[in-house]
């Protein structure tokens, strides 16, 4: 019940403090950039990344160096962003 109740006040918190407004549709006008998250394409994308963030993750926790940790982290952000982009 607790975790239902935070659920419930962390959407009221997202919904009317930094979530816009067209978040909310889960169909926008064709032409909206937001249409593109519901795509197969980006979700595909999306779980590529999700895969690169959890090896990231598992290589910093095997092998807890700082250097390590930060370059992991970097290289992890770049090719994310790299993956998601939507420019030609």
């Amino acid at each position: 019940m607790l975790k239902e109740l935070l659920f419930f006040y962390w959407t009221l918190f997202s919904r009317f403090t930094w979530k816009p407004a067209w978040m909310e549709v889960e169909n926008p006008e064709a032409r909206h950039f937001h249409r593109r998250r519901f795509t197969q394409r980006y979700r595909q994308r999306q779980k590529l990344v999700e895969r690169i963030w959890l090896f990231a993750a598992l290589l910093l926790f095997f092998f807890p160096s700082p250097p390590l940790a930060v370059a992991g982290i970097l290289f992890s952000t770049f090719l994310s962003f790299c993956i998601l982009d939507e420019s030609e």
